[in-house]
């Protein structure tokens, strides 16, 4: 059955879902049901798309530009993790028990209290009761978590799959109505092309419909050099060239096909192994990964991942030094587009220094 046959298909459900959305969204606005306000600041990144927008390379953005000025704190669902319940990351977390994206973020920003929770409130409430307690909180994925009402709201888009184009939940992608990004403070506009045109910019700022266009920015996404998961005493390039530079790339994310595409300039000899988002992997994905790197034809000395992963399989308990020794990371950065980094930051500063 194609893509569109389908859709078709889905679409009555999807105007259900997007009635249900609508509607909860206006009892939270008329006060039917309660947001909770503090008296901190509160941040919150968020999305109406499905899947892998960029939210957490803006997160750690933000965290960078106030880590050695203010005390941070993140707060999550924590999505993957097999834990329930509040959990203040600590020594002991992996992935497994707080999430692999907060556990990257208090990997790369030890001084960062990070906390998940299913119930925001729950996790905002043991984040206060904390010494020290924060300066300002970070609320991971929770644009439609309204129960905990944030000062400012930003949302991330993905440049590939803009909300004008989508539908609701099952026949599209979106979480809610396309219009809900009016609700946010700030959106931006992620994975764009580098040489976007100030004049494509345009277009896209009108197409969104959105309030304050002052307050849409467009960034893209950088990949930087690969990094080892464990300590190998070769360089990248050196541990790539022992094998007539064949590479085993590997995802476990929302969109996976950026990175994929981004491993092919280290080489042309590139095999895939895609897992869902969140993966956990199991001692059959380890097995099925060793068979790929030993099969008659090539032996695979490097493997490549997304930093996500990284911190997925640095959880897994047991995981052979033969293999660990393969596997690289590629950390990723946002880079905002027509130098509007400065102008961001100062939308940051001035509603922590205000509030």
């Amino acid at each position: 059955m194609s893509i569109n046959r389908l859709r078709i298909l889905l679409y009555p459900f999807s105007l259900i879902f997007s009635s249900v959305a609508t509607l909860r969204n206006l009892m939270f606005n008329f006060g039917f049901l309660k947001s909770k306000d503090y008296s901190l600041p509160v941040i919150s990144v968020g999305n109406i798309t499905v899947g892998g927008t960029g939210k957490t390379p803006l997160t750690e953005l933000i965290i960078r530009h106030l880590y050695n000025s203010r005390k941070c704190a993140l707060l999550s669902r924590g999505y993957g993790r097999k834990t329930r319940g509040v959990i203040i990351a600590g020594y002991q977390s992996d992935s497994r028990t707080i999430g692999d994206e907060p556990m990257q973020i208090k990997t790369k920003f030890p001084n960062v209290i990070v906390a998940v929770s299913e119930k925001r409130v729950l996790g905002m409430d043991e984040l206060l009761k904390g010494d020290p307690c924060p300066d300002v909180v970070i609320l991971d994925d929770a644009f439609q978590h309204r129960y905990v009402k944030p000062g400012l709201s930003i949302v991330v888009m993905d440049y590939f799959r803009p909300v004008w184009r989508d539908l609701c939940l099952p026949a599209g992608n979106l979480r809610e109505p396309a219009n809900g990004i009016n609700r946010a403070d700030i959106i931006v506009v992620n994975k764009c092309p580098d040489d976007l045109s100030p004049n494509d910019a345009q277009i896209i700022k009108e197409k969104l419909k959105f309030r304050n266009r002052c307050n849409i920015f467009f960034t893209t996404i950088k990949y930087g050099k690969p990094v080892p998961l464990v300590e190998c005493g070769l360089s990248f390039s050196e541990q790539l060239k022992k094998a007539d530079n064949k590479l085993l790339a590997i995802a476990g994310i929302g969109n996976p096909e950026p990175f994929f595409k981004m491993t092919e300039k280290f080489t042309h000899h590139v095999k895939r192994l895609q897992f869902p988002d969140h993966h956990d992997f199991s001692h059959n994905d380890i097995i099925k990964i060793e068979e790929l790197c030993h099969t008659k034809n090539q032996d695979i000395t490097t493997i490549v991942t997304t930093e996500k992963d990284a911190v997925r399989f640095l959880a897994f308990k047991g995981l052979p030094k033969a293999l660990m020794v393969k596997i690289w990371y590629i950390p990723i950065e946002l880079e905002f587009l027509y130098d509007k980094k400065s102008s961001f930051e100062r939308k940051i500063d001035n509603y922590v220094g205000e509030n």
